[in-house]
């Protein structure tokens, strides 16, 4: 199967290096991820306090563990929220997040909130990703 995620240009809006304008899908799965933060994989403390870029490494980290758990990668991914506690910071660490998100980037939001869910997080990103067929995991 083709991948079914494909990346669109409407020719009267401006092209966006930091995200897509749009993308659409037919076919695969699509999946929801929670909001991922800087917790640590082993025992879901958070990590990196104080520190954007690292947290943001962290964030990537947990999603690709997210998506490799039903077959995915980050390629798959068409849609990000982003969380930030810091709009300014994040802007200035943002280019860890290309180390992942490499081509055909997803459409993308980024929202300024007044803190997360423990005040030692920085930063969380949701995403939707539609994996194809032919590589999705089910749940056992």
């Amino acid at each position: 199967m083709a991948n079914p995620k494909q990346i669109v240009q409407p020719s009267d809006l401006p092209v966006r290096k930091s995200h897509s304008q749009v993308v659409a899908v037919t076919g695969g799965t699509l999946v929801f991820i929670a909001g991922m933060t800087s917790r640590s994989e082993k025992d879901a403390t958070p990590v990196h306090p104080g520190d954007m870029r690292a947290q943001l490494r962290q964030v990537c980290e947990n999603i690709g563990r997210a998506l490799r758990s039903v077959g995915g990668d980050y390629s798959d991914v068409v849609k990000t929220t982003t969380f930030t506690t810091d709009v300014d910071e994040y802007h200035r660490v943002r280019d860890e997040r290309y180390k992942y998100f490499t081509s055909d980037l997803p459409t993308s939001a980024l929202i300024g909130v007044k803190r997360l869910a423990d005040p030692a997080l920085m930063v969380e990103i949701e995403c939707m990703a539609v994996i194809p067929t032919e590589r999705f995991k089910p749940a056992n």
